[in-house]
């Protein structure tokens, strides 16, 4: 995995562990987001990188939708994940 990619990911698990203030359906995104995340970064790098991103993704497409008037810079920094995966063709 990218090192920059590999930081931004790790950057972003921390960021979603320290949310506050979500109900209980956003804590249920962020956890999954979180886990997946964790996964992601655990396993280093994939044979087949497009399936192993693709459900990251979504998810990170819903966060962004989800937070995007409540946790504004949460909402920018999925987005920012998303922006990187596409530029790794991920």
């Amino acid at each position: 995995m990218n090192q920059r990619l590999h930081k931004l990911l790790t950057d972003l698990h921390g960021e979603l562990l320290a949310a506050r203030s979500v109900g209980p359906k956003d804590r249920d995104l962020l956890q999954h987001l979180a886990e997946d995340i964790r996964a992601i970064v655990e396993a280093g790098p994939v044979a087949h990188p497009t399936t192993t991103y693709h459900p990251l993704r979504q998810r990170l497409a819903e966060g962004v939708k989800a937070f995007e008037a409540s946790h504004p810079q949460l909402s920018k920094t999925l987005a920012n994940v998303i922006d990187t995966l596409a530029l790794y063709n991920l």
